[in-house]
């Protein structure tokens, strides 16, 4: 146990200490306790060891400015003034600036909606309130919402039937950025202003665009990840699906949360997809450039270009439910942070994506968060569902 200081003023090892004469016992005993305490809290160079945990040395700039730590700012955006009501996602548009897109739940019947705003969190915001023709199918239920950098943008149903015929004719939803399109009338013969819609997936709980018109989702119904690519929309209100492609991956089984959504988030890279399984109260993350096709499977619902199971393919546990969560929903990243919100405790919860550890949490106001997701502006936003309101997190 060596105990070293070099700057000269001492020299303490056990050597040294063994050395000592025996008729010399407590000052034996108080050597090696000194030593002891010096191989504690002192390196060999005399410096203080650093303490390792990243709980207490890293910043989480999402929730904190400086080490101090003080508590963050939560700022109103929007709430049932502004059309919020019941929120379960959010997200901005890629291709205009500050544009936040926020998705109300609605019922079964009338389907949901969506508010619009502009300039968000600014002076001069506005917002826009809007429900398709043919909600009650194409957006009965929605659990998500999620923007390809085309500018178009998808949904996912929380409904076993969007036909409401005790069938499963329900799955994503493709919709257009074009304010002239969405929700307006498309002419005659049409059937709301949806571009596409694919049919293979009720009680889809989350949604994440690849690119172009590739999205992924949680599958609540068949307890799995799916794939789905429109290919070519088939313009405002029209109802073409045989071009699309729906793949499998069915050997990752996943529960849903019936009341709460399962988001599902991209790393930077589009390698990892990050995945809420809120029945099973995990966090998982699939490979999306690993697998390879292992079967074709049967049509149902519609006609396909491609249907197959995938198989082969890279995942694992990023947060296990040992861990705790309650009832977690929304999920974001930044560079090496994974931030999950927990919607029956109200908490963030950040984790280091390298180490697999929680490095730190907050509480917002109320239980009831849902989506969250990061802006061009680094800070976190999130709708919470029980208040109907939209927040932005500012850090002090």
């Amino acid at each position: 146990m060596p105990c070293r200081c070099n700057n000269g003023s001492f020299v303490l090892t056990e050597i040294a200490i063994e050395r000592m004469p025996l008729q010399f016992p407590s000052v034996k005993q108080s050597a090696l306790l000194l030593c002891l305490t010096c191989s504690i809290f002192f390196c060999s160079c005399g410096k203080e060891r650093k303490n390792n945990s990243a709980e207490n040395t890293e910043i989480i700039p999402e929730f904190y400015s400086n080490l101090t730590k003080n508590p963050p700012v939560f700022v109103e955006i929007g709430n049932a003034s502004s059309k919020i009501s019941n929120p379960q996602d959010l997200d901005f548009n890629p291709t205009r600036e500050n544009e936040l897109w926020v998705i109300n739940k609605g019922t079964e019947n009338s389907g949901g909606s969506t508010v619009m705003f502009t300039k968000t969190g600014t002076t001069s915001q506005k917002y826009d309130y809007r429900q398709d023709l043919n909600a009650w199918h194409f957006m009965s239920l929605p659990s998500a919402i999620s923007f390809s950098s085309t500018g178009n943008w998808a949904t996912t149903a929380n409904v076993l039937d969007a036909n409401h015929s005790g069938g499963t004719y329900t799955g994503p939803t493709l919709w257009s950025g074009d304010l002239n399109i969405y929700a307006k009338y498309a002419g005659p013969g049409t059937n709301g202003s949806h571009l596409d819609m694919l049919h293979g997936s009720p009680y889809s709980m989350g949604i994440e665009s690849e690119f172009s018109n590739v999205y992924w989702l949680l599958d609540g119904y068949n307890e799995e990840i799916v794939r789905y690519d429109f290919v070519g929309d088939h313009g405002p209100g029209n109802h073409n699906h045989d071009d699309g492609k729906i793949h499998r991956y069915s050997s990752l089984k996943v529960k849903r949360d019936p009341s709460v959504p399962s988001h599902l988030v991209f790393d930077s890279n589009k390698e990892w997809l990050y995945i809420v399984d809120g029945g099973n109260k995990r966090i998982l993350r699939l490979n999306v450039l690993t697998g390879e096709k292992i079967r074709e499977l049967s049509q149902i619902n519609e006609v396909l270009s491609e249907h197959w199971e995938i198989g082969k393919f890279s995942w694992d546990v990023v947060v296990p439910s040992e861990v705790g969560l309650k009832q977690p929903c929304g999920i974001e990243i930044k560079d090496n942070r994974l931030f999950v919100s927990d919607y029956e405790t109200g908490e963030i919860i950040c984790f280091n994506i390298d180490t697999k550890k929680e490095i730190g949490r907050i509480k917002t106001p109320a239980a009831g968060i849902m989506g969250i997701k990061i802006g061009a502006d680094g800070k976190l936003w999130y709708v919470n569902a029980a208040n109907s309101q939209v927040y932005r997190i500012d850090p002090q």
